[in-house]
């Protein structure tokens, strides 16, 4: 009977301590690579050394699309200090989301997941969902849903110090 009692609380911690392979705050970000808006080859490898933050969005979800001008500010104000924005586009073409870019003047570069496979390695549920990036590749915070600019500058002060 002990040695039940045993395994029954076991099998409760593996449960409630599983991520299920989902990235979580220490861990090293999963690196990927996927073709930009412009028809380039970009690894997140490659952005070893700048803070990062990864955001995925869609051109259909509201949320997003008030959360956009946010990151873009956040962008022109921080990219000197080694700051990138990853923005992974959710399974669009280029057209729509060609023409969401320009519509709100973003000029930070947009990475297209069309297939999804960034998605799934990330485990990404509602959106947008953003990760923040330190400069040695570990994810510090995972953020669920649209930021404000306040609590966008302080994620980046955190990863960018």
């Amino acid at each position: 009977m002990l040695c039940l009692i045993g395994l029954v609380g076991y099998a409760i911690y593996q449960v409630s301590t599983d991520t299920g392979g989902k990235p979580v705050e220490g861990d090293k970000a999963p690196n990927f690579t996927l073709t930009t808006l412009d028809g380039k080859q970009r690894s997140l490898s490659e952005l070893k050394g700048k803070a990062i933050m990864l955001n995925f969005w869609g051109t259909w979800c509201p949320p997003c699309k008030t959360e956009m001008p946010v990151i873009q500010q956040a962008y022109i104000m921080n990219k000197n200090r080694g700051f990138e924005v990853v923005s992974v586009n959710i399974h669009e073409n280029e057209l729509p989301v060609s023409n969401f870019v320009r519509q709100l003047g973003l000029t930070f570069p947009i990475w297209m997941d069309k297939d999804r496979e960034v998605v799934k390695q990330y485990k990404i549920g509602p959106i947008p969902s953003s990760f923040f990036i330190n400069r040695d590749g570990e994810i510090v915070k995972r953020v669920e849903g649209p930021l404000q600019l306040s609590q966008l500058q302080q994620l980046i002060d955190q990863i960018t110090s």
